[in-house]
């Protein structure tokens, strides 16, 4: 199925852009890489938006790609409060499994059928997505507010679940405008919160290469991962668009030497066997 392919391959255009954001932040704030990447994928997405316009540029639809920038930036700032209150192993896993779980569980509400195939590979990648963005190692500087984080888990992953169904409402007679308009809300949004707490909102100079590359990659994702809710179903684009983990944690392993899990493997390999499944024609 065509949307398998392009949702796999916007997950591991993510997966790619994650890695290189990581990066960056071991050398800078997290939230001035991510303002960084923001501002180039804004760019980006309007000079491809001038060449590729929409049928019109007044269409109210177009209003969804705010909401797609609020609830997104919302997400960022939840998985970041989260990960700073409590363990990667609890926020992690939540925040990614809900951000593939509640999109398609409202496609199949809105009538979306699979076949069975295709829903074990739905099911399939949910399980990977979980195995795979498990740690069991303590992270520096993680807080002990369960809690906390539990709750700021919950809300990412309704913020990047929101900013996912509000891009499926976009056709493709508005091309990818609804994106520009999302990068530019996030910006403003992530940008102002910055400023009054009297933080840096963009990366040094030395690393701005590296978040030159990011913002790239995230907004190819973007677009990617735009197409593929659009041709549908949501069920499947969502949920194969949430495997990004499994390629960050294939690069962090051969690139910078990290060891691989055990079920990090089985992980990665249920998601090779989802992608294959969900792609199978019914």
């Amino acid at each position: 199925m065509l949307t398998a392919v392009i949702a796999t391959v916007g997950a591991a255009l993510y997966g790619v852009a994650d890695f290189l954001g990581g990066l960056a932040s071991r050398r800078a704030t997290a939230l001035s890489v991510t303002i960084g990447g923001q501002i180039v994928g804004f760019v980006a997405l309007l000079v491809v938006s001038l060449v590729l316009p929409p049928a019109s540029w007044t269409d109210p639809v177009l209003l969804w790609g705010v909401a797609a920038g609020l609830a997104g930036g919302t997400g960022v700032l939840c998985l970041y409060a989260g990960l700073a209150a409590g363990r990667m192993s609890v926020v992690a896993p939540i925040t990614a499994s809900l951000s593939a779980a509640i999109p398609a569980a409202v496609g199949i509400f809105r009538g979306e059928r699979l076949s069975w195939v295709g829903a074990a590979g739905v099911a399939l990648a949910l399980v990977a997505v979980v195995i795979v963005s498990l740690t069991d190692e303590p992270e520096e500087g993680a807080g002990s507010n369960s809690r906390a984080a539990l709750v700021f888990a919950i809300l990412a992953g309704f913020g990047f679940s929101g900013a996912i169904l509000s891009f499926s409402q976009t056709p493709a007679s508005v091309a990818y405008v609804p994106l520009v308009i999302s990068r530019l809300t996030t910006i403003v949004v992530m940008g102002s919160i910055a400023l009054a707490r009297g933080l840096k909102p963009l990366p040094d100079r030395g690393i701005r290469t590296m978040v030159l590359w990011t913002g790239l990659t995230d907004a190819a994702a973007n677009a990617v991962q735009v197409t593929a809710l659009r041709i549908g179903p949501l069920a499947i684009a969502s949920v194969l668009g949430a495997l990004y983990p499994v390629v960050t944690v294939i690069l962090a392993r051969y690139i910078l030497h990290e060891r691989l899990r055990g079920w990090q493997r089985v992980g990665i390999v249920l998601a090779l066997v989802a992608v294959v499944l969900t792609a199978w024609p019914a």
